[in-house]
């Protein structure tokens, strides 16, 4: 999924070494012997896609550009989507249209469809839109959910509309920001407000709202089905009560917090209780509805009550890819770690490198943990990147400089615990 604008939301570097599985407490861990790794597949969606896509823009005075808004999705395990914002009045190929296209708006969300197996484009649609931002947030059980500045509407995996809703609007470039479960049944949708945030947690199959409620936020959020958890500390932190304009995020995000990070959770209708120590900067992540992975120097494989089933302390070799989550199967049993490093930094030259694409980190959850890299070989993947994971944990998806790459990895065994 993509991930935009990331420093202004606390979306972090995750550092992971290249090496093997090397420690584990409670379940265990059964080791394989690091692989390498192709694509099936490689399509440009560039000649779909027409001129570049619109970019994002960050901050007040002065703007910034950011990289254009995609998003990268499985529908189901045959169909994978990505989707990008671009102009009305610039030149496209002809496309079908949905939902009575509105001509007075300026933007569209343009959404490829491709055969997940074969790499060929079945379809092409476009939506009107007023947001820079707009994407799909959600998808479970081959449908899935699109944001539209403020509209949200679930479609069918044909395409189809099968209903819509609106989120109360709000300001700044950034809107709404989505977090949805790993099974897709459920999406909150949190403001990007640092002092006082708004939250709207909405059930996918019915865009209802099943919960609203106003809080101070923390930190990187994450959800499954029932639960909400948090880091105590990220950047930012300390500013909260001081910030008056968007100016002000930069002075705060280069001072940085001065804070004890802790990991937190809550359910709809309880409190937050602290439940593990986490690290500065870093966010846990829901891989299925009772366990959390912990990411950080020493990465960890926690229950929601905090019981460690994995640790395993990592050095500082390679770095995990900007922006970047853990990429859950619906079912839980599988999530699988992107490993990017960092190419061509030049501390002398003042240079900062860029991010390549180096490994995937393969967790099978079951009676016993199994850990497997694969070391990513082909054509280079770097910089801004989006991934996706199919349903069945089968296939992992890549969308890079507007090129889709699909890669099949090795048989989901075992059953979640």
């Amino acid at each position: 999924m993509a991930l935009s604008t990331s420093f202004m939301v606390g979306y972090v570097v995750v550092c992971f070494l290249t090496s093997a599985v090397v420690g584990v407490l409670g379940t265990g861990t059964a080791l394989t012997p690091d692989e390498t790794i192709t694509p099936e597949w490689r399509t440009d969606l560039r000649p779909a896609v027409g001129p570049d896509p619109v970019r994002l823009i960050v901050g007040n005075r002065p703007e910034i550009q950011g990289k254009p808004q995609s998003s990268l999705w499985f529908i189901d395990n045959n169909k994978v989507v990505a989707t990008f914002v671009t102009r009305e009045n610039e030149a496209r190929p002809a496309v079908s249209r949905r939902n009575s296209l509105d001509s007075s708006l300026p933007l569209r969300l343009r959404a490829i469809l491709l055969d997940a197996n074969t790499g060929l484009i079945a379809a092409t649609v476009t939506w009107p839109t007023e947001s820079r931002g707009s994407r799909i947030v959600g998808v479970h059980d081959g449908k899935f959910v699109t944001l539209r500045g403020s509209e949200l509407t679930l479609y069918a995996g044909d395409f189809s509309a099968l209903r819509e809703t609106r989120l109360p609007p709000l300001l700044g470039p950034l809107g709404w920001l989505p977090h949805a479960s790993p099974t897709g049944k459920n999406i909150l949708f949190s403001s990007a407000e640092l002092r006082k945030g708004s939250w709207i947690w909405v059930e996918t199959d019915t865009l209802k709202t099943l919960s609203s409620w106003e809080d101070i936020p923390s930190g990187i959020l994450t959800i499954s089905d029932e639960n909400i958890a948090t880091s105590t500390c990220w950047w930012g932190q300390e500013c909260r009560s001081t910030i008056v304009t968007a100016n002000d995020a930069s002075a705060c995000i280069a001072v940085g917090p001065k804070c004890e990070p802790k990991i937190q959770i809550r359910g709809l209708s309880t409190d937050w209780k602290t439940i593990a120590v986490g690290e500065m900067y870093l966010g846990p992540q829901f891989v299925n509805d009772d366990l959390i992975f912990l990411p950080g120097n020493t990465i960890k494989l926690i229950r929601t009550d905090g019981t460690v089933l994995f640790e395993e302390t990592r050095g500082r070799g390679s770095w995990g890819c900007w922006g970047s989550r853990a990429l859950s199967s619906a079912d839980g049993r599988r999530f699988v770690i992107p490993s990017c490093q960092v190419k061509g930094a030049s501390a002398t030259l003042d240079i900062g490198g860029h991010s390549v694409l180096s490994q995937f980190l393969i967790f099978d959850v079951s009676p016993q943990i199994r850990m497997q890299a694969l070391d990513v070989k082909g054509a280079k993947i770097q910089d801004d990147i989006d991934f996706a994971i199919s349903p069945d944990g089968s296939k992992i998806a890549i969308l890079s400089n507007e090129f889709v790459q699909v890669f099949q990895l090795p048989g989901v065994t075992g059953n979640t615990p």
